[in-house]
């Protein structure tokens, strides 16, 4: 029919034919033709990619000559005719034998297929739309899945960075109350020995002896390891006074002048190791109990630290003050004068 004298419902009809070609047999390129047609009894009321159709409107049942039309039209494409009014049973045996889906529908919305091709292509846009479905589920799925597995690696990121900085910053807490309690004790050592020597004048030199000729450093490292759970704290912490007092010892004997040399830092630093490999034999920021073996290493590093102490102290140990000499005049408070 001339697409100008189409009444609406049978533009209705169209619209509804293209429906169901989209959602019931899976073409979903399927369209209502528009394009004006110079040969009216040769138009297509609807066309795809792979599918070619025809819809009619009227009263009386669709005739074989309508269906030649509508095969020859399609070509290689599918064909489908949609019929208000039903085919002829010629109409019906040519479209079965040229492979002409046949469908009828009524003006409330329902179609049904009459012949078996017409069925046949059903059941394939049912298996197609099953199809389709599958994979857009299971891409769906895949995406969700992939982003529920994204989400919960940036949450255990997120949760690991959180762990990490409050673990970094315990830990620097921690390094700096250890450091405000070595620098405390190392201020009380100075000042102690600094009056020692007010009193004495030889006690920095005989404390520098001491501490250069010392072997409890090496034998608490050589038998810690067979030491009890009770005697181990007291041999660390013998060992960690000996360090405490080179400290001191070190600080008293160093001028201002020669703070910045190289064997200066050097020995602050090997104290700082000692003290370190003290803190960790002794179990400090370690969980639960520390072994022997563990122990023992910590106390062979604090020997080693505690040799090079030990030789930049005897390096700058004080002379021996000559007899023949006068000795430094004291202060009255200090001698016992009246």
């Amino acid at each position: 029919m001339n697409q100008v004298a189409k009444n609406p419902q049978w533009r209705d009809a169209e619209h509804f034919a293209e429906r169901h070609a989209r959602t019931v047999l899976a073409y979903v390129d399927v369209r209502v033709n528009l394009d004006a047609q110079t040969q009216p009894d040769n138009a297509l009321d609807l066309v795809g990619y792979d599918f070619s159709g025809r819809v009619e409107h009227q009263r009386s049942p669709v005739e074989r000559a309508d269906v030649e039309r509508l095969r020859a039209a399609a070509g290689a494409t599918v064909a489908v005719f949609y019929s208000r009014s039903g085919f002829a049973k010629i109409a019906v045996l040519y479209a079965e034998e040229h492979r002409v889906a046949l469908f009828g529908y009524t003006d409330s919305g329902y179609a049904t297929p009459m012949n078996q091709c017409a069925v046949d292509l059903v059941l394939k846009g049912q298996a197609e739309s099953a199809r389709a479905v599958r994979t857009a589920t299971e891409i769906v799925s895949r995406h969700a899945t992939a982003a529920r597995l994204d989400a919960e690696r940036r949450e255990r990121e997120a949760l690991a960075d959180a762990l990490r900085a409050e673990s970094e910053a315990r830990e620097a807490a921690e390094r700096q109350r250890i450091g405000r309690a070595r620098n405390e004790t190392l201020l009380g050592r100075t000042v102690a020995l600094l009056l020692l020597i007010q009193v004495r004048p030889e006690a920095l030199r005989e404390t520098v002896e001491h501490l250069a000729q010392t072997t409890i450093v090496s034998a608490v490292a050589v038998a810690v390891g067979q030491m009890s759970l009770g005697e181990r704290p007291h041999a660390i912490a013998l060992v960690r006074s000996l360090f405490d007092d080179a400290a001191a010892a070190l600080e008293v004997m160093t001028p201002a002048t020669a703070r910045e040399t190289t064997n200066y830092w050097a020995s602050k630093q090997a104290v700082e190791r000692g003290l370190d490999a003290l803190d960790a034999a002794d179990g400090l920021g370690s969980v639960g109990h520390v072994g022997p073996e563990d122990v023992t290493a910590q106390l062979r590093q604090a020997e080693r630290c505690w040799r090079a102490v030990a030789d930049e102290l005897e390096r700058r140990q004080p002379a021996r003050r000559d007899p023949a000499l006068p000795s430094q005049r004291r202060a009255r408070h200090l001698t016992g004068a009246r």
